[in-house]
C-alpha cells in the first residue's frame, strides 16, 4: 500500500485548510442541478457527501481520497463526470488533471479561485469553458468556515455556449 503523506504528486504540500467538508444538502442540490449521467468520479471523497448522493442515482461511481490511500493524481481512467469539492491550495493542478480525464468537471470552490489567475482562465478556455455556475453566497451560508463567496462551476469540454448562472444567496 502506498504510504500516505501531505504531499501530492504535483509536488506541492497539501494544506490542512483544504479539508472543508461539503454538507450533504449542498451535494444533493449540486447533483440535482447538474443532472449527471454516465461514469462519475468523486475525486476527493472526504466524508462522502457527494459519493453517497451519487450512488443513490448512478450505477457507475468511483472515488478517490488521499486519506484512504487513493490519490486523485494517480487516477487515469476516463470518466464522463468529475464532481466534488477539491483542495483549494492546489486548485490549478487539480483542475488540469481533471480536464485530462473527464469531459465534464464540476467543483464547489470559492468563486475567486476560478477567476483570480490568468493561468486558470487560460486552462478553462483551452478545455472548453464554463457551462454553468451556481453561487451559494458566502461560505458561511453553507456551513464552511469562511465568508468568501462559494459556488459550483461546471466546466465542459469544447463548450462554446453561454453559461447558465443561478444565484442562491
Amino acid at each position: 500500500m502506498k504510504q500516505l503523506s501531505l504531499w501530492g504528486t504535483c509536488g506541492e504540500q497539501w494544506n490542512k485548510k483544504d479539508i472543508v467538508y461539503t454538507p450533504p444538502w449542498v451535494a444533493k442540490d449540486i447533483i440535482n442541478w447538474l443532472n449527471p449521467s454516465g461514469t462519475i468520479l468523486d475525486p476527493c471523497k472526504g466524508n462522502g457527501a457527494f459519493y453517497h448522493q451519487l450512488i443513490k442515482i448512478m450505477a457507475v461511481v468511483d472515488w478517490c481520497e488521499i486519506a484512504e490511500g487513493k490519490d486523485f493524481f494517480d487516477y487515469h481512467k476516463k470518466t464522463e463526470w468529475i464532481i466534488g469539492n477539491p483542495p483549494y491550495s492546489i486548485f490549478y493542478e487539480w483542475l488540469r488533471h481533471s480536464f485530462r480525464i473527464s469531459g465534464n468537471v464540476a467543483y464547489l470552490v470559492p468563486v475567486n479561485k476560478v477567476f483570480q489567475r490568468k493561468i486558470i482562465m487560460k486552462a478553462i478556455n483551452s478545455f472548453g469553458g464554463i457551462a454553468g455556475m451556481r453561487i451559494y453566497g458566502g461560505g458561511n451560508n453553507i456551513g464552511f468556515p469562511f465568508g468568501f463567496s462559494v459556488g459550483v462551476f461546471h466546466f465542459k469540454k469544447n463548450w462554446r455556449g453561454k453559461a447558465e448562472i443561478s444565484l442562491l444567496a
